[in-house]
């Protein structure tokens, strides 16, 4: 019986397949090996004794249905991996777990396990990044309105707007780096983090032991690794979510009828919007994004309350964990890549855009106070100036060139100025340059991650 979404609505086999059964199994006993040959190392146990735990791992002889079958009798699920994999061992079988605990093992693999998760991340936000850079690329110079509070600001350009959303995915990718020596941590220290059953070699033993598997070990722990490594991990998914949460909801915005400047991409041919109004397109993709990220920020509550233990470990965080670190692990993936569907296929109504900036003489009154102040008013005096231009426009029923020359305005400044300031891509600052500077910033940001530039 299937319960989980996840297994049938949401999420890809590549994130889905690092937190599987199987694979969990098999980096268990992959941490199970690397202690064996770290103790093999410095002599705590026979050379042939790892090796032949080695065998028995790499061979995939353990299966999970023997591993199920002991934990229905003793009850205990590392233990039974232990039990199932001595079983399977000859020389080796009398050194299985040697000198270590359940969590030794558990907490090592969910280290590997965020390692593989933060790769596919990583790659995930890399190619959104790709698809932010086109559209910005291709619409540095598109003019669109401003918004702030609902209402129409001064005139921006959609390359601007998704440069903004390129600057914070990098930031996000310079995270995940900055954060990766303490996210991703094991250890291997015993059931009270002192490490006294492998002898003084312990801390030597738990450092090869994790260079074995690719990942940081802790410098000092209880029997667990410490939570705020995973509220940390779980921090940094959160804040991403937040990013892609933004941008879906921007899409969605500027997708309603009354504005339609962008839109997801809607399969005319076979898409079907309603069961019941056969017209509607509606931006399923950004309502899902924005859905799923909602739930990936609720998870880090339960991990706040994991961080809390009875003294040197209870079992309070070890069902909890099953589900936070590869729900939000595998819904992270989901919306990155389906954000990224939807920056890649957006239709952008550049007409309409264009048009309703030029429709709005008010979006200009920024442009035209700064005119008034370079040209000998008061900043304030021109702001006021401009406040009741506008007022009175409103209140009138006039446009607002119309209130300005009626206000007196050319006797402050000629009619070519003023033109100029009435004219939006004349007020878009240094837009373009930002576009650059954040594209040039995230393919350095690319080159670094890839290793073709360093620090």
């Amino acid at each position: 019986m299937i319960v989980s979404p996840l297994d049938y609505r949401y999420g890809r086999e590549d994130v889905k397949n690092i937190f599987s059964e199987e694979t969990r199994l098999h980096i268990m006993l992959n941490v199970e090996s690397a202690i064996a040959q770290a103790e093999s190392y410095y002599g705590i146990i026979p050379e042939e004794a790892y090796m032949d735990i080695k065998r028995v791992v790499d061979n995939n002889e353990v299966k999970i249905s023997r591993v199920k079958e002991i934990e229905s009798a003793i009850n205990h699920d590392v233990m039974s991996i232990v039990e199932a994999l001595t079983e399977k061992c000859t020389t080796g079988k009398n050194y299985v777990h040697f000198g270590v605990t359940s969590n030794d093992i558990n907490d090592s693999a969910s280290a590997v396990q965020i390692k593989r998760a933060l790769s596919i991340i990583t790659s995930d936000l890399v190619g959104l990044s790709k698809a932010l850079i086109t559209v910005i690329r291709k619409n540095e110079d598109t003019i669109m309105v401003g918004r702030t509070h609902g209402q129409h600001a001064s005139p921006i350009t959609l390359g601007l707007k998704f440069s903004v959303y390129l600057s914070e995915i990098n930031r996000h990718l310079e995270r995940i780096q900055e954060g990766k020596k303490r996210m991703i941590a094991g250890k291997i220290l015993g059931p009270v983090g002192t490490g006294a059953a492998l002898g003084m070699n312990a801390l030597k033993i738990q450092e090869k032991t994790c260079e074995i598997l690719g990942i940081t070990h802790e410098t000092a722990s209880t029997q667990i690794v410490g939570r705020d490594r995973y509220i940390e991990y779980l921090s940094i998914i959160n804040n991403i979510s937040v990013s892609i949460e933004k941008f879906a909801t921007e899409v969605r915005n500027l997708q309603r009828p009354e504005i339609y400047e962008l839109s997801e991409y809607f399969d005319m041919d076979r898409q079907v919007g309603s069961s019941s109004m056969p017209s509607k397109r509606n931006p399923i993709v950004s309502e899902n994004i924005v859905s799923l990220a909602r739930l990936i920020r609720s998870f880090i509550i339960p991990e706040y309350e994991a961080g809390v233990q009875w003294h040197e470990r209870d079992l309070t965080n070890s069902a909890l964990e099953r589900f936070t670190i590869p729900y939000v692990s595998i819904l992270a993936d989901d919306i990155i890549t389906k954000m990224t569907g939807v920056i890649s296929h957006l239709f952008i109504n550049s007409e309409e855009m264009k048009k309703r900036a030029y429709g709005d003489q008010f979006i200009m009154s920024e442009s035209v106070t700064t005119a008034l102040t370079r040209n000998g008013m008061p900043r304030q005096d021109s702001h006021e100036f401009v406040r009741e231009a506008s007022m009175y426009a409103y209140e009138n029923k006039i446009t607002f060139r119309e209130s300005l020359l009626h206000k007196g305005i050319l006797n402050f400044i000629s009619g070519k100025i003023l033109d100029e300031a009435m004219e939006p891509k004349n007020f878009l600052g240094v837009s373009k340059e930002i576009c650059e500077n954040s594209i040039r910033n995230s393919e350095n940001l690319e080159k670094y991650l890839a290793g073709e530039i360093y620090d």
